[in-house]
């Protein structure tokens, strides 16, 4: 039986459909030269460098290194981020809550893309032992990393706040490196990861770092501004667009359709809370929830009321925005990952399909308009769905819990 992945890791992995590896020849029927090139590329690295990888493990191998280096990786999964992203907000951080929350997020995104564009596998196991307590994730592409991307993209973007507008001790960097450093490596002791894949989440979490250290004010200006709220769905939608369809079932586009979604939320959630001075009487719009003039009492009820309203979104949100989302696209047709319909695939001269393994390969029309492989996923109803819920949870801290702070008396006199 063929492994399970989940689309989130809150779906049940029974209902998902089942990850079958593409044969080599169905990749060089459907993907562009320069993309096959590409993939190759990585493709043939990665092999080199697997039995390096495994040597690597049976040498420093613990068990006490298996815990430390698992729980490094946690530091960068959906429940982290829905639990850690808030408190920048919580705590009136403003233009460097959004821009670290845009920075982490988009990281996401666009490690995504390229996992999707090359469609490169992970090291081979065995000979390398994947440990995680994510067995979903093993399922997707390697190169890149997207541990690396977000942990290099984020602590670029904090050191230059520590070092140049804060004034922070170097030594904090410094920590904050080490810890990063830690993450990084275990993706290789974890054999979840190649040495490439790393490199090339290095290069891209510098680039996309140093792009919003540039950029990210005059954009969060944009945002604010009178038209904000459409440039941010412009933004999502040529976002989530350009996604490239990839043969293999890899859950790394509902990973980008979770993120960027949040990043669209944090954009109108900051754009409507600017509007509404009536929940905020400090003359502060980015004091969410902690603030100087109250007691700290006050204060962490307001923490608890903001991070209760976003479990409670997210448990129980789920059924109510796939309804809505049915109810919009009512009468098109919706996709499966499984469906492999047979007048669909490219024929090789004669009446019978051409197929490697019981793979078939999509036709010329298929590839053209993008609908195979992981567009199935993509345009799920359940995965539109993600999109109001994810931007929900913004949205929850930036208008919903000051209105709950208005009537409760817990605002600022």
């Amino acid at each position: 039986m063929p492994p399970r992945f989940q689309l989130d890791e809150d779906d049940d992995p029974r209902g998902t459909a089942a990850f079958v590896k593409a044969p080599e020849g169905a990749y060089d029927a459907v993907y562009s030269p320069a993309r096959r090139y590409l993939r190759r590329l990585v493709v043939d690295q990665v092999a080199r460098e697997t039995p390096l990888l495994a040597r690597i493990q049976q040498r420093y191998r613990t068990p006490a290194r298996d815990r430390l280096f698992v729980f490094a990786g946690m530091l960068g999964n959906h429940t982290f981020f829905m639990f850690a992203l808030p408190f920048l907000h919580l705590f009136g951080l403003g233009l460097f809550a959004r821009g670290l929350t845009c920075v982490v997020l988009w990281s996401i995104y666009f490690s995504g893309v390229v996992k999707d564009y090359i469609s490169a596998p992970r090291p081979a196991s065995p000979p390398v032992a994947q440990i995680t307590n994510s067995p979903a994730h093993t399922l997707e592409y390697g190169f890149p990393s997207s541990h690396t991307t977000y942990v290099v993209a984020t602590i670029v973007y904090i050191s230059h706040f520590m070092l140049n507008v804060w004034g922070v001790s170097v030594l904090w960097a410094a920590l904050l490196w080490a810890t990063g450093l830690v993450i990084v490596a275990g993706r290789i002791y974890c054999g979840l990861h190649s040495f490439v894949d790393v490199a090339g989440g290095v290069v891209l979490g510098l680039a996309e770092a140093l792009a919003f250290i540039v950029l990210y004010a005059q954009l969060d200006a944009v945002l604010l501004s009178a038209g904000g709220p459409l440039a941010a769905v412009a933004i999502l939608y040529s976002a989530l667009t350009a996604i490239p369809r990839s043969l293999d079932l890899c859950p790394c586009s509902v990973d980008s359709f979770c993120a960027t979604s949040v990043t669209l939320g944090v954009a109108v959630g900051a754009w409507i809370h600017a509007r509404m001075p009536f929940l905020w009487h400090n003359g502060q719009p980015d004091q969410i929830a902690w603030d100087a003039s109250l007691t700290l009492a006050q204060n962490a009820v307001r923490c608890a009321i903001v991070l209760g309203l976003i479990v409670v979104w997210k448990l129980t949100s789920k059924p109510a925005m796939v309804a809505l989302v049915k109810l919009l696209l009512a009468g098109d047709d919706q996709p499966s990952p499984s469906d492999s319909p047979r007048e669909d695939v490219v024929h090789t001269g004669g009446s019978a399909p051409c197929e490697q393994d019981g793979f078939p390969i999509p036709s010329p029309e298929r590839v053209r308009t993008g609908r195979y492989g992981t567009h199935a996923i993509m345009a799920a109803h359940e995965n539109l769905a993600r999109i109001p819920i994810y931007a929900g949870i913004p949205l929850i801290i930036y208008t919903v819990s000051p209105v709950a702070f208005y009537y409760l008396g817990l605002l600022p006199s």
